[in-house]
This record gives structure tokens, sequence and C-alpha cells, in this order.
């Protein structure tokens, strides 16, 4: 067994002090790594950098040698000991869900970022001991160890607990600190929301939604697959974001963000995401996510189902609870349909791709991206919405992709193999709405495997609703998007669509002028409206030192509104499925 301690005695230094005990041990010597990356968080994150004073010793006391091997592997000469300890602190100041975070107010701990491992004993049950501050409490997933024979201690700030192997430790963060802790049940089960902050929060009507989120959720699988869930939210300036584990959740949202109603979904939405993956990834996951390689990329096709399907219904269930009303929903959805359609990245990159390539473009945006990638968030959720309706549509309503989801689940246990790469969730598809002559089949290699482009006309018909598509702004288009740095006006993108892109403006120039007239943004817009599509106006920028001039041949701007309006003329069935799809009653 593997026993862990962890300690922050100095929590101004931002500094844990961790040290894991290895026993049992015949070899030479022992390798220690530490992940490259999290689970949940497809990027390569290097948490080695943040690791100083490492050192070992055996269960005597007596140092032992080591060296580096790797940029995150740690080699401990054993000298014929059964048991070594090392120890070694890791700095933690990076307030995000990904990393771990110290400082006089609290402790937060992502498991990848502090505990290191052995690759060959990753399946063995481990130890955790952790050492608080006095006036500290400790909120997480992992088990409570009571009464362990084998390591007694009687000090009241330390909390024992374990794990049945580091896969689980890994996925259960832990919070520490005088957070305030909220509690209620479903089913029977307890649920915690361990809150850090303070803002301009409710507590109760937290406490009831966050419930009726668990219950919804509930309603959609059959049944909550946990013993017990914690819900860790931090109360931010300004940072958001969330990483979803097996029986817990860590959330971040600005500290105002629970009034207005309009800023309070934001919270909703986040909550009922993360939620959602205690199924759908943490349980019904792609085979290649199974057991983890945390030295490297874990590659994955299946990123758009497990992402792209959680974010689709995260929303949706928000209506289906009563938390949304349906009008807002569908504000929300046409800003998504709007948000993917404004990017050409759509004609280049599928979403498969997009999937694989999470780890070197998802998380490293650029000036480009929009240009060259999409979001298999984004995409991924209208290509769920589409299917969605699609088998609504073939079905007469008598199924829909929630069948789809709960036939995955049900065929993907935990303790399976996982989704394989190709042809499953097609399978499940077709399997719940039929052949349909090859519809579906055409419709995965377009739109998912290939960079189609999508009909949401014939989707929306379904049920009842059709875009409008506006323009706000002028009708006059350059392409371009502006950024201020002091009295600079710079060229933050530009559309490979659009005329900018043709007249040969980049990234990073300096704007000065347009027909020798200065220029910022707010005035750039002003002259815009003054020309229509097919003028020619001469543009003068500084790149770098040097002063240059572009023709620019203005372009019909497309739409940047969007809404999504019944049809004039509805059915029957169309009203029904309307109502079917967001869970309405008549």
């Amino acid at each position: 067994m593997l026993t862990y301690t962890i300690a922050m005695p100095a929590p101004h230094t931002h500094l844990f002090h961790v040290s894991v005990e290895v026993d049992n041990l015949t070899d030479d010597y022992v390798d220690l790594k530490l992940p490259v990356w999290t689970p949940g968080s497809y990027m390569i994150r290097e948490y080695a950098r943040h690791v100083q004073s490492f050192s070992a010793s055996t269960d005597h006391g007596q140092p032992l040698t080591w060296h580096k091997v790797a940029k995150s592997t740690w080699r401990i000469v054993t000298e014929a000991s059964p048991k070594v300890i090392a120890r070694y602190q890791v700095y933690a100041h990076e307030l995000t869900v990904r990393t771990s975070h110290l400082d006089t107010s609290h402790g937060y701990i992502n498991g990848a970022t502090v505990f290191m491992y052995l690759p060959e004993r990753t399946n063995e049950q481990v130890r955790v001991l952790i050492d608080v501050p006095s006036g500290w409490l400790v909120t997480t997933g992992l088990r409570p160890l009571v009464g362990d024979a084998l390591m007694p201690d009687p000090r009241p700030k330390i909390n024992l607990y374990t794990a049945n192997d580091y896969d689980e430790l890994v996925d259960c963060p832990i919070e520490c600190g005088t957070h305030r802790l909220l509690n209620f049940d479903v089913d029977g089960i307890p649920h915690q929301i361990a809150l850090w902050g303070h803002g301009n929060e409710q507590e109760i009507r937290l406490v009831e939604d966050t419930r009726r989120i668990v219950e919804i959720q509930r309603d959609f699988f059959g049944h909550l697959p946990y013993t017990s869930y914690t819900f860790i939210l931090h109360l931010t300036d300004g940072r958001g974001g969330g990483l979803e584990h097996r029986n817990s959740v860590s959330n971040q949202v600005d500290r105002w963000t629970f009034q207005p109603e309009r800023s309070y979904e934001r919270y909703l939405a986040l909550t009922s995401h993360e939620l959602f993956h205690v199924w759908n990834v943490k349980r019904l996951r792609p085979a290649a996510l199974g057991q983890f390689d945390y030295q490297t990329e874990n590659y994955t096709r299946l990123l758009w189902f497990v992402e792209g399907a959680t974010s689709y219904y995260d929303h949706l269930l928000l209506v289906r609870a009563g938390l949304m009303r349906p009008e807002r929903y569908l504000a929300r959805l046409s800003e998504t349909i709007l948000n993917l359609q404004s990017q050409p990245g759509r004609h280049v990159q599928s979403l498969e791709a997009s999937s694989f390539d999470a780890w070197i473009k998802l998380y490293r945006p650029d000036e480009n991206s929009a240009n060259s990638s999409i979001s298999y968030y984004l995409k991924g959720s209208l290509i769920c919405l589409l299917l969605d309706l699609a088998i609504r549509e073939v079905t007469h309503g008598q199924a829909s992709f929630d069948d789809v989801m709960r036939l995955l689940f049900a065929r993907y246990p935990i303790n399976g193999t996982g989704i394989p790469e190709d042809g499953a969730i097609l399978a499940a598809v077709e399997e719940v709405a039929g052949g349909c002559d090859g519809r579906f089949r055409e419709f995965f290699a377009n739109a998912i495997a290939g960079t189609a482009e999508l009909d949401y006309h014939s989707a929306l018909a379904v049920v009842g609703l059709m875009l409008v598509w506006k323009r706000h702004g002028p009708r006059a288009w350059t392409g371009l998007t502006l950024r201020s740095e002091g009295q600079r006006t710079i060229v933050a993108t530009v559309r490979s669509d659009s005329p900018g892109y043709a007249a040969g403006i980049s990234p990073d120039d300096e704007l000065l002028a347009i027909n020798g007239w200065r220029i910022n943004e707010t005035k750039l817009n002003a002259r815009l409206t003054e020309h229509h599509p097919g003028q020619v106006v001469r543009l003068t920028l500084f790149r770098g030192d040097q002063l240059i001039e572009r023709p620019l041949t203005l372009a019909e701007a497309p739409p940047d509104g969007l809404e999504l309006v019944p049809l004039k003329e509805q059915s029957a069935e169309q009203q029904q499925a309307y109502r079917d799809w967001l869970g309405l009653r008549a």
C-alpha cells in the first residue's frame, strides 16, 4: 500500500508539503512519477515544474540517493530497503479547477498536481493523511478511514482517507479551510456544497436549485450512481470553470454571479454540465479514456460526444427542471448556432479531428483558431441537437436522443471496455431510430467525420421553429476584429472568409486610418455605415515599424444576430414535439 501525507504548515508560502511511503520493494530502484495532465482537461500542463525540495530516505531515516531521469520522473536507489519515503514540496498558487491553490484562506488540492505514483502499482489501494492548520475543515469525495489500526494517530488535525486505486485518488479533489458546508439529500443520498468565498449568493436558493438539478438528471438516467456527492464551489474575482469527477466536482464562478437572473444562469448551467458528466464520461466513457496514461496524451475522437452531449443537455435539462424559461433556452441556442456559423474553421476541421486534436488546439487558442478549428463542445452540442430532433421526427415522437444516451450508458458500464472509437454511437442511434435507409450513417460521415454545413432548418422544423437571421451593425464589412492597447488600435483577428484577409491585413497590424482619416474601433464602425458593399477603401497601418497602405473591397456583412421563432403555421404534431422536447406540460 502507498501512503500519502500532505500538510500545509505555512499556507502563506503556497507550499504543500507532501510525502509518499512506498513499501514491499524488491528492486534496486523505484521510479516515482507525477502526472503531466489531469483527466477532464485535455492538455499537457507539466505539473512537475512546481515540485521542489525533493528528498528520499528509508523508513529509519537513512538518506537515499535519487536523481531525475525524465521531466516528471524521480528515480530513488533503494539500497535493498523494502520501504522508502519520498518527501517534496509543491508550489500551489494558481487558482483554477485544473491546478492546486494554497493561501491563508484555504487549500485546494487537485490530486494530479501533488500525488506522485508508481506506474506499475496504480491499481493498489492507497491511504491519505491530510494535516491541516487548526480550525480548518477537510471536504472531499475520498472515503474517511476510521479506526485504522495500521496507522493510529490521535492528533485532531490529521484526517485519514482511502482510495481503491490511484485513479480514484486523482479523481477526488480536496478542499481544506474554513469554507461553509451546505447539505441536502436526494433519494437518501447525501450531497454537500463546500462553499469557499462570499458574494451575492443566497444559500437557501443555492441548495434548492442544486437539488433540483440533481433530481432532473436522476430522472433522466433513472438513478444516482454514487453513494455521496460533493460540490466544491469557489467564489472568485472573475475566474470561472468546472472539472468533473466521479463523485464530486470543482466549480469556479465570479462571486457576483448569482444575481440578476441571466447571470445566475451561468451557475445553473455550469452545475448542470459538470453533474451530467457523472454519467457521461465518468462512467459512460470512450475506451481510450479508460486506464489513463498520466505521462502523455490520451487520444480519442469521441470528445464531441462526451462534451458535446453534455453541453447539449446542460441547458435543456434546466428547462425540464423548471429552472430556465423556454424563451431563454431558445435565445441561448440561437447564440450557440450563431457562434459556430461565424467561424470559418467549421469548413476546415471536422468534429472528430477537433476531438483528437484537443491536446494541441482547443486549450491553446490563437488569433487564427476561428479560421482553422472548431470547438467540440460547441459543434458537438449542435450535432446532438440535430440528432435528437431527427430521431423524434422519424419515430413520430416515440424516441429521442435521450434514449440513445440511456442505451449507451447501459451498454458500456464503468467496469467495461468503454465506447469503441468506431461505429458504436452510430449503432446506438440506428438501434433507437432505425436505419432510415442510411440517413444517420450519412449524417455521421458528413457532419461528424466531415465538414459539411449543418441543416438547422429541417431539424428545427420538427419542433415548429425557424431561424431568423439579423444584422445590427453596418452592411459594409471588413472581417477585422480590433483591440485597444493604450492609444493604439490593433488588429486582433482576421476572418479567412473576409475582405481583410483578401487584402493581406494581418493580426497585430496597427490600424491608423481609413481613406486618410484617423480612426479607432468606434470611428471605423461609424465610417463603415457611410459605405456600402463593393466599395474600395484605403486602410493605413503600421506593420512593426513599417507604414503600409492596403486597398480593401468591402463585402456584405454576415448576420450578427439570430432568433429562433415559431413557424407561422404549426401542426399539432410539431406543437407536441416542441412540448416533449422541452419537457413542457400541455
